[in-house]
Formats: C-alpha cells, structure tokens, sequence
C-alpha cells in the first residue's frame, strides 16, 4: 500500500517522544484493536490450536491465552517503533542476557553458531538486543508483500546492528557460517510438505530441518535464545545449552536427534509462557493433512 512507510515511519517518531509509560499505554491499546481485528476464524484457530495441546482445560481459558497472545502485538509493534532510542550504551537498562557466557565463547571461537529462531515473546526486541550486545547476527527473513512494510521492517531490524538477508542458497548460509556469524533460522512454524515429524506439544509434528541440517553440515550447535518481558520496557533472554547430536550415529539421526530437542526445549517453554507463543498460527496445517493419526487432544 502506497504511503506505508511514510506512515510507519511517522508512528515510529511519536512513539519514540512518548514516556515508558505513554509507550506502554499506547502498546496496549493497538494490541487491544489488532484482537478486534482478527478474524473470528483465526480466533477458534488459536483456540483449537491451544486445546489440542492440552495447556488448557477448556475453551474458556483457551480463548483468555488466545487473546493474551494476540494481545502483544500491540507492544511489540511500539517497541519497534522504539528502536531509534536504543544503543550499546543503553541496551543493558532493558535487556538482561542469561548466560551470555555460552554466545561469548562462540563469538571468541570465530567458528559461529545456528540460532532456533522462534515466535516466542518479544522477538523483534531480542534479535535487536542480541545485535547491541555486540554478537553477528544474520536474521535470515520472509520478504513481505508489501514493499514499502518490508523496507521499513528491514531498515528498523537492521538499526541496532542486525544483517538481514532474505532466504538464501546454502552456500550463502555456509559462507555467513564460516565468517562467524550467528545465523538465526525460524524452527516454529510450519515447513509444509518439508520437514520431519518430531515430538511437539503432545503430538509429533512436521517440523522445519534447516538449524539441524545446518549444525550437522558444518559441526556447529544449534543455540536457543527464548526472551521474556519482566516489565513495561525491560527483558530477560534465556540462552540455552548448544543442542548437538549424540556422537557416532548418522546423519539422519542427527538431523532427527538435534530436530527433537530444539522442540524439547521449546514445548518447555510455551508450556510455562503459553500466552508468549504466536497461536493465530496454523502449525498443524500440513501435519494433519499428511498424517492425519498423528492428532491428538482433538478441539472440544
């Protein structure tokens, strides 16, 4: 849509002038409209998606994590708009890294690592933070259909230090490795008629290969970086331990192996941050198409 960026650009710099606490209003109330504005069907969605899980007893507490889910997008969409205020100097007074040691011994190792990219919490500010504090990240990203959105989401993703690129050929992806850098690759989302079934949520699921294939191909672990909001502008990130594949088995084992526990370690944490994930998505789409026995906890 014509004038797009002009006006994101514009919302950017009001919210930008507004306080902590203007900001954090402001974030809840677009959250607020964009629940308005999700269709009814994408709505009984996130529903069914949650019951089949078993994180909710009922429909009723269903749809309440549903909401609370669609509802940060209000916020996240400020905090971005916000991301002009942020710096090296500044990062630390909103974004706390634990155990950072693990990233640091890999930025010193020069040798890179596969970030399991996910729609967990604040995203946008985690791979913002991640870059302040001085780590190469490449955030390998889905071009938006429109353009004007997409040269906005990239200037801004790009401000705090990030390299985005769009998805890539392997080489490309072997050579940012071999430079060093932090490869982010999205592992939560559907792959669609790819992928491998894996244990996800009380099911086993179709489930995005790429960071296992990436880690076995090169020798590198997969890192998990999983972010939540402690306060109206302030963030914890939870680094991981590297997710490798046992020694000696093969490579599909590996890829199997490395695939399973990135699912682990993120059904672990929907399940305590169930309202953190991105519902409104349908990750079971093509898992129930192809392998329809594999549902469980059918919606009520």
């Amino acid at each position: 849509m014509k004038g797009t960026y002009a006006l994101l650009k514009f919302l950017s710099r009001i919210c930008c002038r507004l306080s902590p606490e203007g900001a954090a209003r402001v974030g809840r109330g677009l959250g607020y409209f964009f629940w308005l504005c999700v269709p009814p069907r994408r709505k009984k969605l996130a529903v069914d998606n949650i019951l089949r899980t078993g994180i909710a007893k009922d429909a009723r507490e269903a749809r309440c994590i549903a909401k609370a889910s669609s509802l940060r997008f209000g916020p996240l969409g400020v905090a971005m708009f916000r991301f002009p205020l942020l710096n090296r100097e500044n990062i630390r007074e909103y974004v706390t890294i634990v155990g950072a040691e693990k990233l640091d011994a890999i930025k010193e190792s020069g040798k890179g690592c596969i970030l399991a990219a996910t729609h967990c919490g604040n995203w946008e500010v985690e791979g913002a933070a991640l870059a302040l504090y001085g780590y190469p990240l490449l955030s390998v990203a889905m071009k938006q259909k429109n353009e004007e959105f997409d040269r906005f989401i990239t200037e801004y993703r790009s401000l705090p230090g990030q390299t985005v690129e769009y998805k890539t050929g392997v080489r490309d992806m072997l050579r940012r490795l071999r430079q060093g850098y932090f490869v982010g690759l999205l592992c939560d989302q559907d792959p669609g008629e790819t992928g491998i079934l894996s244990p996800f949520l009380g099911q086993r699921t179709l489930t995005a290969t790429g960071p296992a294939h990436f880690s076995v191909t090169c020798g590198l672990p997969v890192m998990t970086a999983l972010i939540h909001q402690t306060g109206p502008e302030t963030y914890t990130i939870i680094i991981g331990d590297p997710i490798t594949a046992d020694e000696g088995v093969s490579k599909k084992e590996a890829i199997q192996q490395i695939t399973d526990r990135i699912n682990a370690r993120l059904e672990a944490w929907i399940r305590k941050y169930p309202e953190e994930w991105f519902w409104l998505h349908n990750r079971w789409k093509w898992t129930d198409k192809m392998y329809p026995e594999e549902r469980r906890h059918d919606p009520v």
